[in-house]
């Protein structure tokens, strides 16, 4: 008798587990973004997948006390970790689905604080926003309609929750400024604005950061393409944001003068972490010759030395590359005919000097991204 109590526990713990994921449903009719999202930072944003996330976590003095701050960005898709019921542990949804797709897909608006903003959930149950400009205002439910004495079945909307295509945040891009806005330390210190601007140019954090590519949304229908859902610059191929950044170069009486234009609506890396830089180098004949690289950060600190986020007071150094700047970097070395300017801008994830301090040795965070590339022959 007890045996088989043993495995009836043990069987229903498995199947509520389970039951917690919330993406299981959405795989059902949704099989390649569902795949997209496993390689994406959302399926990646908790401390078990992100080695700067856990990093920085492991130096915070709350991870004493397990004091979670993170989680209604990082962990949300846990809600008994957000209500304060449990703490981090390495289960199925802190794991696997940090942001569920439901965590994004259920956002009703946000609220805007000076600190940090807040996501407001609707409260309807199985009740889903997306955005269609060919359906914009429209509010699907799952119908079926029976004819020829039902012989024949219609169906329309989604068997598994109700479509809202009415809510102007999944066309603005504002359904992302819950998160990815601002934050302010304890105290009252800025670690992070992307001073976003919005202009007329029609692009958002959607459109960029999940552009149109091939391949059906979901499987009931052919739709031929869908917005990407790897959610992450870092994981994606990058190439697609690097229209938004534009290198041009321009010869001047001591030499020459390398132009970034960004393009973007917001700062470029604003995360204190982050580190941009600017390559050159100069193609002559058999000989390369590499300039000296150009950095662009932000250094946050205390006492005039840097300091992790949560004790920073103050701001060092701002060398950012802000939306619809354009950035002048000049050389003082003559260019000759036949000469060939290579010219590569990218960031590292994390700062190198900062990722050896923080003990993080991950070749993804370590590496040299190229983000866009340029060769100009004179």
């Amino acid at each position: 008798m007890k045996l088989w109590l043993t495995l009836f526990l043990i069987i229903t713990a498995t199947i509520q587990s389970y039951a917690t994921l919330e993406n299981i449903t959405c795989k059902k009719c949704h099989p390649i973004i569902f795949s997209e999202y496993q390689h994406s930072m959302h399926a990646k944003s908790s401390i078990f997948k992100d080695p700067v996330h856990k990093a920085v976590w492991d130096k915070h003095p709350d991870k004493a006390k397990n004091n979670y701050k993170c989680a209604k960005c990082h962990t949300p898709s846990d809600h008994d970790l957000i209500s304060g019921k449990t703490k981090l542990s390495k289960n199925a949804i802190q794991e696997n689905e940090p942001i569920s797709c439901q965590a994004c897909h259920t956002i009703e608006s946000i609220e805007k604080h000076t600190k940090i903003n807040k996501n407001k959930f609707t409260q309807k149950k199985k009740y889903f926003f997306s955005a269609d400009k060919t359906r914009k205002g429209e509010k699907i439910t799952f119908e079926e309609k029976s004819s020829y004495f039902g012989l024949m079945t219609k169906t329309s909307g989604s068997p598994y929750h109700d479509i809202d295509y009415s809510n102007k945040n999944f066309y603005n891009g504002n359904m992302c400024l819950g998160c990815h806005d601002h934050k302010q330390n304890g105290k009252n210190f800025s670690v992070c604005d992307m001073q976003i601007k919005n202009d007329d140019s029609k692009e958002t954090c959607i459109s960029c950061h999940m552009p149109k590519i091939q391949g059906s949304f979901v499987n009931l229908k052919n739709t031929k393409t869908h917005a990407f859902h790897g959610i992450s610059i870092h994981t994606m191929n990058i190439s697609l944001l690097s229209k938004h950044i534009k290198l041009s170069l321009h010869q001047t009486t001591k030499g020459f003068e390398v132009s970034i234009e960004n393009k973007a609506n917001h700062t470029l890396f604003a995360q204190p972490l982050r580190l941009s830089q600017l390559r050159v180098s100069i193609e002559k004949e058999d000989k390369n010759t590499h300039l000296e690289s150009k950095n662009f950060m932000r250094i946050i600190g205390k006492n005039g030395k840097p300091a992790m986020p949560w004790v920073a007071d103050s701001e060092l150094k701002n060398t950012l590359i802000k939306a619809h700047e354009i950035r002048k970097v000049a050389y003082d070395i003559p260019l000759e005919k036949g000469d060939t300017v290579v010219i590569e801008f990218g960031y590292y994830l994390v700062n190198p000097k900062a990722a050896k301090k923080l003990g993080i040795t991950d070749e993804h965070v370590t590496e040299f991204k190229v983000l866009t590339k340029k060769r100009v022959e004179i």
